[in-house]
């Protein structure tokens, strides 16, 4: 080999990696791009310009009604393996925030949570009927933004289930969860781009996804990762979030409905200062519990196979307290700390 030939087969290699790369990334997209077997895909043209993709997988008539919303970086198949183990009576619908898989943004003001909350808001008037027992889960950051979006429908949500939700005070409250939510915006604001040259083809190879092991949704988990616009669309809510929380974020509303909290063990023991918020989560609302996962994990505690059946168990233990209480709350009152609930048009 002459000192001409190396570098052009070195040069070559890394053409051939960048194809694969981005052959990856063109299948990636094509795939999350598809509906949820079982599910019905539905889609609406929300007043914030957003289209929004979600999928049902119908119960039974006059049924209870669990709306979910994801976590940051994560669409509705993150749900799927907690639905898998809910009674098929149940209705359930797998909601995508703008960005994530078939759903498009398509507004024309800069981000806020409170858009993402509006649309929530509307695909819930747009498919679930009025009278339905309706309770509103959330994973993460889904878990604040279904917490906003019950106090905006008084008069359709019944109950309120939080899987290890984002608090908008944890960067303050945390020294821990501040110093870590750093390395986070490092990543945000290097993953589209590399993404972008095929570098979601190297995510699958570091374990990245070791919790979601077993379950049958694991590769659809991988590929979505490996996608342009799931990586655009975390950042666009990154990047508000983690300034809204370094600023101390909002006072959570007060809820006329029972609020719960599913934690993940792996939480609670690296931030013992979660339990302190999961616990203004629940007296937000008109009764509830904070249940811990043993052995759980932030991301294992709905997408792993030995703990999503717990976080199902806590689901269905909601749907059941809220259809036996058979009325939808009246009104709203005041924030958690006393202030008016605002629950529509803000920029946050």
């Amino acid at each position: 080999m002459t000192r001409a030939t190396f570098p052009r087969l070195a040069g070559l290699g890394l053409l051939g990696c960048l194809a694969v790369g981005v052959a990856h990334l063109g299948y990636a997209t094509l795939m999350t791009h598809q509906g949820h077997r079982g599910y019905t895909r539905h889609q609406v043209r929300c007043a914030s310009g957003n289209i929004i993709d979600y999928h049902v997988r119908p119960g039974e008539p006059g049924g209870p009604v669990l709306v979910c919303d994801a976590g940051l970086m994560s669409s509705s198949a993150s749900w799927l393996l907690v639905a898998d183990h809910l009674d098929p009576a149940v209705t359930v619908l797998l909601y995508d925030r703008a960005g994530y898989r078939g759903s498009l943004r398509r507004c024309p003001e800069d981000y806020a949570l409170q858009e993402s909350v509006n649309d929530l808001v509307e695909v819930i008037r747009h498919q679930v009927e009025p009278d339905a027992t309706c309770v509103l889960a959330g994973h993460s950051l889904g878990g604040y933004l279904v917490h906003r979006a019950a106090a905006a429908l008084p008069d359709r949500v019944r109950g309120v289930l939080l899987v290890d939700p984002t608090h908008p005070r944890e960067l303050l409250h945390s020294r821990a969860q501040r110093e870590g939510s750093r390395g986070v915006n490092l990543t945000m604001k290097l993953g589209p781009s590399s993404a972008l040259f095929g570098a979601g083809l190297l995510i699958d190879k570091k374990g990245l996804f070791a919790f979601a092991e077993g379950s049958p949704h694991h590769r659809t988990l991988r590929l979505e990762t490996s996608t342009v616009s799931t990586w655009r669309a975390a950042r666009r809510e990154w990047d508000y979030s983690y300034a809204f929380m370094l600023d101390g974020g909002r006072p959570l509303d007060r809820l006329r409905v029972p609020v719960s909290v599913v934690a993940a063990e792996a939480t609670l023991d690296q931030t013992a200062e979660h339990r302190e918020l999961y616990q203004e989560y629940v007296d937000s609302g008109t009764g509830g519990r904070i249940v811990t996962v043993a052995g759980s994990s932030h991301l294992s505690v709905i997408g792993g196979v030995d703990h999503a059946p717990r976080t199902a168990q806590e689901i269905a233990r909601a749907l059941a307290e809220a259809d036996a209480a058979g009325r939808p709350a009246v009104g709203v009152a005041g924030s958690a700390n006393g202030r008016a609930a605002s629950t529509r048009g803000e920029a946050a």
